[in-house]
């Protein structure tokens, strides 16, 4: 499949088996993004195209994605280097979606989706910003979150990334249950390939540890590790290549066959409000 190129700058470039692609900003997919992505898109294409809103929006490739299928996207990143790379890449691709650092006063029942993508372990009470979220979606609205699965998985590319927890199945369950949410999907993603880049980049996580020399709060973890895409730049041109492609499609096969079982390494809910 060829790639399409930004017509704003040809060093951005749009292709939909991977979305965005902007080497020259330093933002590359890595293999658990597009499964997340995959499992992503497959599940907002049975849910009607509205006003999105995604918190923790990162690079923002996402929304790419999500306003080419006809929702009108608003990404919410608190964090500015981030959000300044959010905000370069909808311009050089042409994408119509903002980039705000901030919520708005006006959000209260107003998004016909709120999503979170790996956002809410970084949060420390996340009891209280998911019922933020849940107060941003309108009546009748979605819910759509992913976070880290399995509470006993926890290991050092969680300290790294500033994770305050990883969580399980029944308890998140509840959480969402707790704000008034109807849960409509639950599922267990990313086995077996997200299982084993998670236990394989282990070495790397703790390396890249012992490099900071001291402990740091985790949310100055959380700001840099939606972006930090240095070993992944490296990477990208096998997983670009055509036995990456054909490697890539077997494993979206496989994670499909296996996302009713507990197996994976993440859990994609999506819920309802009343």
């Amino acid at each position: 499949m060829t790639i399409e190129s930004s017509q704003t700058d040809p060093q951005v470039q749009y292709d939909p088996f991977f979305g965005l692609v902007a080497p020259s900003e330093g933002w590359v997919p890595p293999l658990r993004y597009l499964l997340r992505r995959e499992r992503i898109l497959s599940i907002l294409a049975r849910v009607e195209s509205s006003a999105l809103l995604e918190a923790g929006c990162g690079a923002g490739a996402l929304l790419a994605d999500l306003s080419r299928r006809g929702f009108d996207c608003i990404g919410l990143e608190p964090s500015v280097r981030a959000a300044s790379l959010a905000t370069r890449m909808a311009s050089a691709s042409g994408s119509r979606y903002q980039i705000v650092t901030e919520p708005q006063h006006n959000w209260d029942a107003t998004f016909g989706v709120v999503c979170a993508f790996d956002v809410l372990e970084h949060i420390e009470d996340d009891q209280v910003e998911l019922a933020r979220w849940v107060r941003w979606v309108r009546p009748g609205g979605k819910l759509l979150l992913s976070v880290p699965a399995h509470s006993s998985r926890w290991g050092a590319g969680d300290v790294w990334a500033g994770h305050y927890r990883r969580y399980d199945r029944k308890p998140l369950i509840r959480l969402i249950a707790s704000q008034g949410m109807s849960i409509d999907h639950i599922e267990c993603y990313g086995f077996p390939l997200a299982n084993f880049t998670e236990w394989f980049g282990q070495r790397t996580y703790r390396r890249m540890l012992a490099k900071r020399n001291k402990p740091i709060r985790p949310e100055l973890a959380s700001a840099e590790s939606g972006i930090q895409r240095d070993a992944y730049l490296r990477k990208f041109p096998v997983i670009n290549s055509s036995i990456g492609r054909f490697a890539l499609r077997v494993n979206f096969r496989i994670q499909r066959i296996m996302l009713k079982t507990n197996f994976g390494s993440g859990y994609l809910i999506l819920a309802s409000k009343p």
